[in-house]
Parts: structure tokens; C-alpha cells; sequence
């Protein structure tokens, strides 16, 4: 049975560019066949069996050519898979997209097309260069800079006729001759002009000047491909519309636990920083365990919402009911489990916001009647104070998502760990794949117990916050940058 081929525009860089179809096709995927200026950050949504496929062409060396990357994408179609062909940007904007159709046609593979948002619009955002603008810039032009052969050549004399912003994509190369033959066919020597590398991009870098002096400022400044070039007087906005390059923690790599919803995530980069995140341990597994005999204990501690949940399960299985717990002192730790026994109409004996060893000697009263459900991982933790006979392992958590190790390896500026889940699984990562230099990073974090699980594991430079809150990490992590 053939498979399915998605030419994917996976967007200029920034990866919450990438469209909601498009990240639906990248999780869907049994093979990735992916560019050199894709965000890798985005094989991360594949699943952990996708196979990935690097097919980058880097430029002056050897590379995989046109008509083998059209040869995988057929074979491995026929091979009955669902196969994304993620590009940079959009895949018909100068990005082959259309070959890699027609080839796809002539085997009779059915293919689809996503669109994604071309570095030609978005790089030029990103730096603060609005592509249009009433009464100044009506229309916009965008010409390739990098032509198929040496014998080819752009009509100069008809791009100078053109009235409105000129951007040339994959054309730092031939900047030289870009500018001179603008400056040959009547665009003022003083005409502004700007280059945006690795737009949208943490690393991204512009600048601006003039169509006589760009040449100079590019080599002074030392600026490479992926450069996009930008003619127009558009350019003169580019310091009051910069947002992207002007915010807080703009260039910064900040590794946090990986979250589609949490807010300490979205404030971070929402202030300009760079997520390099690891994935949180979110499959919950089951593991095997028995119900006690609950008319022999005291109380029970719930150390999270899906113990309580596999407790009311068995309970179930076992022709019991809540009512069977009704002696029993209930502790419990964390909100999330509060919420999780409010829904069975349930009141805890006592809420604890964070596991203290101290409060709960005194609630159990150094008693052995009691009974401790928990997740694998913590037994170790837990266990320290407590004998290990109390404690019933539940479940163990386990990461659906795959770890990016070569971005992790890259270096960060600030770990941002909000509790001691997060923590856990942040030591978990470091020791598994012995990333060293994670241990001297600047770690801003704001409860007692995750800075326990840190110091178990070796870690002394901590930041507390002021303040139990997300708003707190996130100034907090501000003000490292700052050197405040």
C-alpha cells in the first residue's frame, strides 16, 4: 500500500511559527526528511520511533542532491509511510518544493502541501523591518539571490524599475554584485539597506546601512549565510519596530522542562529568550501493587493526583468503595491532588503544598499505620526519612517525547526549574547523558524540595526566588542576565 508525502513548510526558525496542520503532520509522521535551517527543536514533536532523515545541504560541501532527496521520498512512500518532507520556510518559495511535487506526481504518490511562513516576511518582522508601508513602500519584491548556474543572470535594468521593497533570499554571497548593479541601474547610493542572519532565529543578528557602505559594514561585522537582504526605505524603521532583538533575554538559551500550556515557558520567551527544553516525564504507567488492608492502618499520604487516581481503581476492582476509607486520615501533597479528591467529594485530613518531612512526622505521629503511595522515582527521596516498609509504589512516569541531547549539549545560559518534578527529571537527563557542563549553570528555582533533589544530585548554584511564583523565576532569570 503506498503512503502519504507532506511537503511541509516548517516556518523561517522560530518554532511557534510552525502552523497547527504542520505540527499535527510532524507528530503524525513514520519518517522526517528535514533541512539544514529547520529548527531542530521541532524533531521533538516526532514520535520516538519516527526515523529522521538530514538531507541539509551545507554550502561549499558535499551534499545530498536534489534527485536523491526526491528518490527517498518516493521509496519511502511505497514503502507505505507517512513521510514529512520538512523544509525551512515555505516549500514553494524557493525552496524546491514544486520539484519534489511534480516528481511525486510522475511515481503517482499522493502528496499534500502545507505552506509555511517564509523567512522573507517573517526575518524582516522579527528585526524590525515592516515589508510595506502606506505612502512609503506599497509593494514587495522577492528575487532569489542565488541562481542555479554561473551563466545565469537577474534582469538588473527590470528589478530597478521596481517600486517598492526588494529582498533577496540566499543572495549574502553575491552581495557585491547585488549592490552594484542596483547602484548601475539608478538606486541612490544612500538608498538604506539591511541583512538579517538567522532570522527569527536566538541567534539571529541585523544590520543596517547604506547601499555604498553595507559591503564594508557586512565583512566588519562578520555576517554569513543565512543572511536575508532587505532594499528600501522601509529599513528606517528598523530601531523602533525591533521588538525581537530589544527584549530582555533576546540571544539567551534558558532550559526548562518542556510544557504546550505552562506559563513559565511562554513568560520566558515572550521576554526573548531562547527554550532549550528537555521533555517532561508525562506517560504515566501502572505499575503492579496491592491494595492494603486498610482496616489495620491509621491514614494514608497521597504524594500525587495519579496515585489517587489508581487507588480509586483498584479500590473498584476489588468490590470496594471510598467508604472504606472513611477512618483513615487522608494527607495529601500538591494541589493537583487536591483537585483530584475534590472531584470524589473528598476533604483531606491534611493539604501539604510540598513534601515536609517535619509536618508529616507530626500528623503520622512516627506511627507504622500508615501508608505512603508514590510515584518510582521518588521512592529514593522519600524513603530517606521514613521507613521503606510504608511505602507503596503506584506508578512510574515516563517520557513520551524524545530528548534533543545535541541542542541540551550546546550550552545554556539559565536552568529555570519550577518544582521538583520538573527537577527530578531535569537530574534524570544530566546524569543519563552526562552533560557536565549543566552542573556550574545558574539554576533559578522556588521551593525547599527542589532544591533538595538538586543538592542530592550535586548542584549548589541556586537561585531562590523572592517569591513562590512563575512571574518571581522569570525576574529572577532576568535579573541574572542583567548582572543585577
Amino acid at each position: 500500500m503506498t503512503g502519504f508525502v507532506t511537503l511541509l513548510g516548517a516556518g523561517p526558525g522560530d518554532e511557534e511559527l510552525l502552523t497547527l496542520k504542520g505540527l499535527e503532520r510532524i507528530k503524525e509522521a513514520d519518517v522526517i526528511v528535514y533541512d539544514r535551517l529547520v529548527n531542530q527543536a521541532l524533531l521533538r514533536f516526532a514520535k520516538v520511533e519516527c526515523e529522521l532523515i538530514n538531507v541539509g545541504k551545507i554550502p561549499g560541501q558535499a551534499c545530498v542532491s536534489q534527485n536523491d532527496i526526491e528518490t527517498i521520498l518516493i521509496d519511502k512512500a511505497k514503502e507505505g509511510k507517512r513521510v514529512v518532507r520538512l523544509k525551512s520556510g515555505d516549500p514553494y518559495i524557493f525552496g524546491r518544493g514544486g520539484e519534489e511535487g511534480v516528481a511525486l506526481h510522475a511515481q503517482h504518490i499522493p502528496f499534500e502541501v502545507v505552506p509555511g511562513v517564509t523567512s522573507a516576511i517573517a526575518g524582516l518582522t522579527y528585526a524590525g523591518i515592516p515589508a510595506t508601508y502606506r505612502d512609503i513602500a506599497t509593494s514587495v519584491h522577492v528575487i532569489t539571490g542565488h541562481l542555479q548556474d554561473a551563466s545565469e543572470e537577474l534582469n538588473w535594468q527590470a528589478i530597478s524599475q521596481l517600486k517598492g521593497t526588494l529582498i533577496f533570499l540566499m543572495g549574502m554571497k553575491n552581495l557585491p554584485t547585488i549592490v552594484k548593479e542596483l547602484m548601475a541601474h539608478g538606486h541612490e547610493a544612500s538608498e538604506p539597506i539591511a541583512l538579517v542572519e538567522w532570522g527569527t532565529h536566538d541567534k539571529q543578528r541585523s544590520i543596517a546601512g547604506r547601499l555604498d557602505n553595507i559591503v564594508e559594514l557586512v565583512q566588519e561585522h562578520r555576517f554569513s549565510s543565512p543572511s536575508i537582504i532587505v532594499v528600501g526605505k522601509v529599513v528606517e524603521f528598523k530601531e523602533v519596530l525591533n521588538f525581537h532583538e530589544h527584549a530582555h533575554l533576546f540571544g539567551k538559551r534558558i532550559c526548562v522542562q518542556d510544557s504546550s500550556t505552562g506559563k513559565l515557558p511562554r513568560l520566558l520567551k515572550e521576554n526573548g529568550a531562547h527554550l532549550v527544553t528537555f521533555p517532561a516525564r508525562d506517560k504515566c504507567v501502572e505499575k503492579p501493587w496491592a491494595l492494603p488492608d486498610f482496616t489495620q492502618l491509621e491514614g494514608i499520604v497521597v504524594t500525587d493526583s495519579h496515585a489517587w487516581q489508581f487507588l480509586m481503581e483498584k479500590l473498584v476492582d476489588a468490590g470496594k468503595d471510598i467508604r472504606d476509607l472513611a477512618h483513615l486520615k487522608c494527607v495529601v501533597v500538591g494541589h493537583h491532588t487536591v483537585k483530584a479528591l475534590r472531584q470524589n467529594g473528598i476533604k483531606p485530613f491534611e493539604t501539604l503544598a510540598q513534601w515536609e518531612v517535619g509536618r508529616l512526622n507530626e500528623v503520622m505521629n512516627h506511627s507504622n499505620k500508615w501508608v505512603i503511595l508514590c510515584e518510582e522515582t521518588r521512592l529514593a527521596h522519600y524513603s530517606e526519612h521514613f521507613s521503606k516498609e510504608l511505602f507503596i509504589e503506584t506508578h512510574k512516569l515516563i517520557m513520551s517525547k524524545r530528548i534533543d541531547v545535541e541542542n541540551l549539549q550546546c550550552g545554556v545560559d539559565v536552568v529555570c526549574l519550577p518544582n521538583s518534578l520538573a527537577a527530578e527529571t531535569f537530574v534524570g537527563v544530566y546524569q543519563e547523558y552526562k552533560m557536565e557542563h549543566l552542573k556550574h549553570v545558574p539554576i533559578v528555582i522556588m521551593g525547599q524540595s527542589t532544591q533538595d533533589v538538586l543538592q542530592r544530585a550535586g548542584f549548589n548554584n541556586m537561585v531562590i526566588t523572592e517569591h513562590a511564583t512563575i512571574k518571581s523565576m522569570v525576574d529572577a532569570t532576568i535579573a541574572l542576565i542583567k548582572g543585577e
